[in-house]
């Protein structure tokens, strides 16, 4: 039974990682390209290599996150690697079929620059929620979309103390400076940015819910084995509590943490290896701040 629902799992996140890839690659086909603009990240790259070399998008994505997925092979979960790898593989290649289809885009080719305006805006209005979708997708199956989200995870390795959105925006907003010199627009640097602000928000109402949680406590008298596996197995801190029990008089240790429901299944079958603690959860806590390692935009990426 355990098998069968972790086949059942694997291939729902296969499935929500291609839907994602597949959101990924229409949106910057047909809203960013014809607009004249750059999105963030590793897809920005790409915008602005191939504004200058009129190459496929799609094959400076793979060639940019290669090296950085040899990287992430060495220093970051498997399974992460894996589904990003994966969504990495759909979105490049995604890229260069729908140029070879001459597949549909929203900008028509024959507008002025004053026509071209409004639909300008919405491409980066709507690149911006597909973006957002997309990227809410790829951390709910506790991966991500690459590029940007590997090297913070890098970067956040080897300077514990820098925070993983402080990495990711400073190389975005980074992106979109230099942007300015490849098309000489200033209205391409306020589409990136309100593209960006559409994305930051798509993604913070989608992946709301997931910060509300569990508050679990756990009344045991092996308070060290419990903190390893929370800490260890399950990548998330605790807090230990020193106490007595009323009737026998006996010292407890109380072991408080915080869990994402969709995290509850896999450690209570930890838990059964503990058959001698005493466990009680709280439901509706909502949760201020990072209560799991490594997170993105209101999210999780699983990559520790």
């Amino acid at each position: 039974m355990e098998k069968g629902t972790s086949v059942k799992r694997v291939t729902k996140d296969i499935l929500m990682l291609i839907i994602a890839a597949v959101i990924s690659v229409v949106s910057v086909h047909v809203f960013v390209i014809p607009s004249d603009f750059s999105p963030s990240g590793i897809d920005g790259v790409s915008t602005i290599l191939y504004e200058i070399t009129g190459i496929n998008i799609g094959w400076f994505k793979f060639a940019i996150n290669l090296p950085f997925m040899i990287l992430a092979w060495i220093y970051l979960k498997k399974k992460y690697v894996i589904y990003v790898s994966l969504f990495i593989l759909l979105d490049a290649f995604g890229m260069v079929f729908l140029d070879k289809i001459n597949f549909y885009q929203f900008v028509p080719q024959d507008l002025t620059a004053a026509e071209a305006v409004g639909y300008r805006l919405l491409s980066a209005i709507f690149a911006g929620v597909a973006l957002g979708v997309c990227v809410a997708m790829t951390l709910k199956v506790g991966a991500s979309s690459g590029g940007v989200d590997i090297i913070s995870c890098l970067v956040h390795l080897k300077k514990p103390n820098w925070h993983i959105e402080t990495v990711s925006s400073i190389i975005c907003y980074g992106v979109i400076a230099v942007s300015y010199f490849v098309y000489w627009d200033l209205t391409s640097i306020l589409l990136s940015v309100i593209e960006i602000f559409v994305y930051a928000t798509t993604v913070s109402a989608l992946m709301k819910k997931d910060r509300y949680a569990l508050e679990v406590k756990i009344i045991t008298k092996e308070p060290e084995k419990i903190r390893d596996e929370i800490l260890y197995k399950h990548h998330h801190s605790a807090t230990i509590l020193k106490g007595q029990g009323m009737y026998s008089g006996d010292e407890y240790h109380m072991v408080v943490t915080v869990l994402n429901e969709k995290d509850i299944a896999a450690f209570m079958t930890t838990m059964k290896k503990h058959p001698e603690t005493f466990i009680y959860f709280s439901d509706g806590v909502r949760v201020q701040g990072d209560f799991h390692f490594g997170t993105n935009v209101g999210g999780r990426i699983d990559a520790y």
